[in-house]
């Protein structure tokens, strides 16, 4: 890509990438961020120097480091991205009311519980922003967070385990956890009456998308034997009779009501976790995306989250401050 070329669809992609990788501090932070490998990561840091025909940053044991191209790249990055921010801004003054496009990532299972209130937004929306254009897109936890750091969403919706500095974080509301087996497992029959060392030595699929570190200390003791970075994925999981797995409790109600899941021990193993909507620190915005922002934390207050306090509830051997 020389300099008297315009940026196409794959440098955007790229770009926002390299914005991520800077974002979180390196590769093996912006791995779980993106939800892919290092490799993959590498690639296309690769791909964008090579387009750019400048070398963008180095990583070794000093650590992650931008070059001072990559520092002047990264800027444009920005200012790009700002850019594209002010044109929205721009043509919704210049037509008038609420108009443009709002992108919203939200999580797998979110729609399951009563308290989510994403739909009453839109509701309200519905005469004053006639041509507002909403996007939707259902994605994991990573992806969600991802979609916003790189820039391709306006707003996320989820429970992320760990906290970025490149992003805020708006408390919506919170969802009971618990550990959960299927009606094949062997422990399905007697599942109040489990001792802890019989749950912690059984196999468990663990959440893809939550790094060992930043677990609560009492599941970082159970054995992992399966993963899946969705909620879905855990589900089926937990359906085969071999796995134990953490789900949210209004998302395993339906199988729990069908006799297919039973809760292992909730008075030693539940807890409760925050949802949250997630926004880019500095980032682009509108009118537009201002107020629905306001809108969806003015239909979640008078709930949990509101609170804005609303401190993680785990057992007591849990650890202060992980966010499940």
């Amino acid at each position: 890509m020389s300099q008297n070329d315009l940026p196409h669809d794959v440098d955007l992609r790229l770009m926002r990438t390299f914005m991520t990788v800077v974002r979180c501090g390196g590769f093996t932070a912006a791995q779980a961020a993106l939800n892919v490998s290092q490799s993959n990561i590498s690639m296309q840091i690769k791909d964008l120097e090579l387009r750019l025909g400048v070398k963008l940053c180095h990583r070794g044991r000093r650590g992650f480091w931008l070059t001072e191209e990559g520092k002047e790249i990264f800027a444009a990055s920005e200012q790009l991205s700002s850019a594209l921010g002010e044109f929205r801004s721009r043509t919704d003054a210049v037509r008038g009311g609420l108009t443009g496009r709002i992108t919203v990532s939200v999580i797998d299972n979110a729609i399951f519980n009563e308290d989510f209130k994403l739909h009453q937004t839109i509701w309200s929306y519905r005469d004053k922003a006639k041509d507002l254009e909403i996007e939707i897109d259902v994605l994991t936890p990573n992806a969600v967070e991802q979609s916003i750091l790189d820039g391709s969403r306006d707003l996320g919706i989820g429970f992320f385990s760990a906290r970025r500095q490149a992003l805020d974080y708006h408390p919506l509301y919170s969802s009971e956890m618990n550990l959960y087996c299927g009606a094949l497992h062997p422990m399905f029959v007697r599942v109040d009456h489990a001792s802890e060392d019989e749950v912690v030595g059984a196999d468990h699929a663990a959440r893809g998308y939550v790094s060992h570190a930043q677990l609560p200390s009492f599941e970082r003791r159970l054995r992992v034997k399966a993963s899946s970075a969705s909620i879905e994925g855990l589900a089926t999981l937990i359906l085969s009779g071999v796995y134990t797995a953490y789900l949210p409790v209004h998302y395993a109600r339906h199988w729990v009501d069908n006799g297919r899941m039973r809760a292992i021990r909730p008075d030693l193993f539940a807890y409760s976790s925050i949802y949250e909507a997630i926004t880019l620190k500095g980032g682009p915005t509108t009118r537009a995306k201002s107020e629905f922002l306001a809108r969806l934390l003015q239909n979640h207050r008078g709930k949990e989250a509101c609170n804005t306090a609303c401190p993680e509830k785990y057992p007591a051997d849990a650890g202060v401050g992980v966010t499940p």
